[in-house]
């Protein structure tokens, strides 16, 4: 039978009818087409698909090895055990135009399942869901989302495996360590100290890379395209932001700068003097404890929203500062939970005057 009869562009909420799940098990097992394939022809997601398919999966005997075979007849009958099994209806119920907002912020607006949640309420919605049932939805695939669409943030937490502190106490034999660092910058008490990393593009090539400054209190986000990883690189985009502020509007917001022990960063008299040579230090460098990223975390997180837009294994090479300044603007114009919903550069510029 033509693939092209298949072809629907309605999307219907999730629920597969018998005749789609016979159009499957031919799509799937006589034709060998993948989730993807299947869904285009039927106008659905591929997690659909994916969930029908290991739901309706039915082992045939044979005298060789075993075969699996896709069951439309078994996927109805287990799919109408499921629903009637369980219980209240969702409470999205059949509001597509509610799914759809969500699914469109996540994939296109890319807002965390906690911006979403306060957007909803911020919409209007007759429904409003939190963002744990929609972390839910996600996981049992009644939106049509997976968790690799969100930009950061995965609810279930992993423990993390701090050992004890004592085993990184050993200080680094140059510079101040993170353990000099005064009391008020762990606590975020005021702004201008900042955490600073590289984000590489493809490994191993010799590639460009993003210097990205995290501001600890406001998680402002300055990132800055170098050419390589060297201390000197790193150095001349310090200069640049320097240049670009004046030098004691420079030495007022960059108070402080925590790094970790790369070699691109251990050069501390490169980051902490001035291009003009004066004498007087325009920021103090602290470099944190070796293996203990969490002391940076505020760096991890927002790599992590960096890496949205420019995954692990993407080239650098004909990246351009001006779509680098566009994802640094993205950033600092995202709401964030942590900061009630504010943008960074709202809740930084309000710090400035307070």
């Amino acid at each position: 039978m033509c693939q092209e009869q298949y072809i629907t562009n309605k999307r219907e909420f999730k629920q597969l009818t018998y005749k789609e799940r016979i159009k499957i098990e031919t799509l799937y097992n006589d034709q060998h087409l993948n989730y993807t394939e299947i869904g285009n022809i039927l106008g659905k997601h591929r997690t659909t698909i994916s969930r029908d398919i290991k739901l309706g999966l039915v082992e045939l005997e044979t005298s060789y090895l075993p075969v699996w075979k896709y069951c439309a007849e078994v996927a109805q009958r287990r799919n109408e055990e499921n629903e009637t099994a369980k219980g209240t209806n969702l409470k999205i119920g059949n509001d597509m135009k509610l799914a759809n907002f969500i699914e469109k912020e996540i994939k296109e607006e890319k807002s965390s399942p906690e911006v979403v949640e306060y957007k909803i309420k911020q919409s209007k919605f007759k429904t409003t869901l939190c963002f744990k049932t929609i972390y839910n939805y996600i996981d049992k695939e009644i939106l049509e989302v997976e968790r690799k669409d969100l930009t950061c943030g995965k609810y279930k937490k992993k423990e993390k495996n701090k050992k004890e502190e004592s085993e990184f106490l050993k200080p680094n034999k140059e510079g101040k360590t993170i353990h000099d660092r005064p009391e008020e910058i762990k606590t975020r008490e005021e702004i201008g100290h900042w955490e600073m990393d590289l984000v590489e593009g493809l490994k191993g090539q010799k590639e460009p890379y993003l210097l990205v400054l995290s501001e600890r209190k406001t998680r402002k986000e300055i990132i800055e395209l170098i050419p390589n990883k060297s201390a000197e690189s790193v150095g001349k985009a310090l200069d640049r932001i320097e240049r670009q502020l004046g030098v004691v509007k420079f030495r007022e917001t960059f108070k402080t700068i925590t790094t970790d022990n790369g070699s691109e960063f251990r050069n501390w008299k490169v980051i902490e003097k001035s291009y003009t040579g004066s004498k007087k230090a325009r920021t103090s460098q602290y470099f944190a404890d070796a293996y203990c990223s969490w002391q940076r975390g505020t760096n991890e997180n927002i790599n992590k929203m960096i890496r949205r837009f420019l995954p692990k294994g993407t080239s650098f090479k004909n990246l351009t500062q001006e779509e680098v300044k566009r994802i640094e603007k993205w950033i600092n114009n995202y709401p964030r939970k942590i900061l009630k919903f504010k943008t960074s550069e709202e809740y930084y510029e309000e710090e400035k005057v307070a």
